[in-house]
C-alpha cells in the first residue's frame, strides 16, 4: 500500500502539468505551445547545423514541420498515460515518463542558453528536478525487472 501510494504522488507531479496544458490548449496549444515554440525553433537549428556540418556534402538536411501544438500534443500523452499507467505500477508508464523527460528536459530547460541570471536559476532547477525524477523511474524500472526476474526462478 505504501508503494502505491508513493506512486501517486509522485504521478502528481506529471498528471497536475497535464492538467494545466490541457486546460489552457485552445485552438493553438495555448501559453505551453507558445513558450516552447522559440525553444524547438532554436534546437532544430542548432541539431540541423551540426548534421549539415557532419554530412555537408551529401545534402542538407531539414526537419519535418509539425506544428508546436501537435509536438505538445504528444508530450501530454506521454505525460498522462505514463502517469496512470506507472501509479498502477506498469513498467511501460515509467518508460513513457521517462521519454518524455528525455524530450523535454534539454529543450525547456536549457539553462546554459540563458542570459538572465534569475531564468537561468529556475531553468537550472527545472533541469535538474527532471534529472531527479528520471532517476527515480530508472530505480523503479530496474527494481521492477528484479523482482520479475527473481518471481520467475522462484
Amino acid at each position: 500500500m505504501q508503494a502505491f501510494i508513493g506512486r501517486v504522488l509522485f504521478a502528481f507531479l506529471f498528471i497536475g502539468s497535464f492538467m494545466n496544458k490541457y486546460e489552457n490548449f485552445g485552438v493553438d496549444g495555448g501559453p505551453s505551445a507558445k513558450m516552447m515554440a522559440p525553444k524547438m525553433d532554436a534546437t532544430k537549428a542548432k541539431l540541423e547545423a551540426a548534421i549539415n556540418a557532419q554530412f555537408q556534402p551529401v545534402s542538407a538536411f531539414k526537419f519535418p514541420e509539425v506544428a508546436d501544438k501537435d509536438l505538445l500534443m504528444v508530450a501530454m500523452g506521454l505525460e498522462a498515460v505514463g502517469a496512470v499507467l506507472y501509479i498502477f505500477g506498469f513498467n511501460l508508464g515509467a518508460r513513457m515518463l521517462m521519454l518524455f523527460l528525455l524530450a523535454v528536459t534539454p529543450i525547456m530547460h536549457d539553462f546554459w542558453n540563458e542570459t538572465d541570471p534569475d531564468a537561468q536559476t529556475v531553468n537550472l532547477i527545472m533541469f535538474l528536478k527532471n534529472v531527479a525524477l528520471f532517476g527515480q523511474l530508472l530505480t523503479f524500472t530496474a527494481m521492477n525487472s528484479a523482482s520479475a526476474k527473481k518471481q520467475k526462478t522462484d
